[in-house]
């Protein structure tokens, strides 16, 4: 299974280079990744389970926009599979995170690296857009002291699970008010003047967790970052285990479904796999060019 692909669309008739890139890999219990519970319920039937799921990805996605560079997510860092790692967040979430999780990252993953390798320096970059602030989706932040990082507001205010202490200590995002409106979303806010990526609001993995949706000419890319595992979750109404609420994530279920009924759309979920599949494809459809 491929863990990186670079596709070429067009926004407006010009080109947009989209990287979608794993900064390594993740494995979770498998009852965390789907279960009939949420929340305080579903801590017996995860925390029990002896199985893990196979590797999944930690997608980024860089973005090569005529307006700049736009990164969503930073990804993982190697730093993570230091046995002390998550200490400094205390006992439960030092326990809990290393017995819950595995990872295997590489130096040669993380995000500096892998914009090294594709020639974008730091410089270049406009803006990061965070989807939330879970650390395998903040970690990268480390790298990008001088630029601009942007935070859904109300993501910020009432953060679900986020561990502070893994932020560098300069860490101050430009909060983003979500007060415009797109498509069935209620909560979006245009990042670019050509008003073709879009933040927008899909709680349920956390109180205000945001996805990103890219409009190219040929469709939208819709990074979804937690939402979901998979997009057969969606399809299928199952849940992850650690939801703030079900009832909150399947009305996003529905919008997203809604949105992608009227729309050609390219989902893809921080963890899945097939995203590549699903990117991969949509350039073969639309005969856009394509690196591996």
């Amino acid at each position: 299974m491929l863990s990186s692909i670079t596709v070429t669309l067009h926004c407006n008739k010009q080109a947009v280079k989209i990287h979608l890139v794993s900064t390594g890999f993740v494995a979770v219990k498998t009852k965390f990744r789907e279960n009939k519970y949420s929340g305080v319920l579903a801590l017996p039937t995860f925390l029990f389970d002896k199985y893990f799921t196979e590797w999944m990805p930690i997608f980024i996605m860089i973005v090569e926009h005529p307006e700049g560079v736009f990164i969503i997510d930073t990804g993982e860092i190697a730093d993570v599979n230091n046995r002390d790692y998550f200490k400094s967040s205390g006992i439960i979430a030092n326990w809990f995170d290393k017995k819950q999780f595995k990872f295997s990252i590489n130096r040669k993953d993380e995000i500096d690296e892998q914009l090294r390798i594709r020639n974008i320096p730091a410089e270049k970059i406009k803006a990061i857009i965070l989807t939330h602030l879970h650390f395998d989706h903040t970690d990268g932040i480390k790298y990008f002291p001088d630029t601009t990082i942007l935070v859904n507001k109300a993501e910020w205010e009432k953060p679900f699970g986020d561990l502070p202490k893994l932020y560098p200590p300069w860490f101050n995002p430009r909060l983003v008010p979500l007060t415009d409106k797109y498509d069935v979303f209620d909560k979006a806010q245009y990042l670019t003047d050509a008003k073709d990526i879009i933040l927008v609001e899909t709680p349920g993995h956390t109180y205000h967790h945001c996805s990103v949706i890219i409009k190219t000419d040929e469709c939208s890319i819709f990074f979804a970052g937690d939402i979901c595992y998979s997009q057969e979750q969606i399809l299928r109404n199952k849940f992850p285990a650690n939801n703030t609420s079900n009832k909150v994530a399947m009305a996003t279920y529905k919008k997203v479904r809604s949105f992608a009924r009227k729309n050609p759309v390219v989902f893809i979920p921080s963890h899945e796999a097939m995203g590549v599949e699903r990117l991969k494809k949509c350039a073969a459809m639309f005969k856009a060019k394509l690196v591996i």
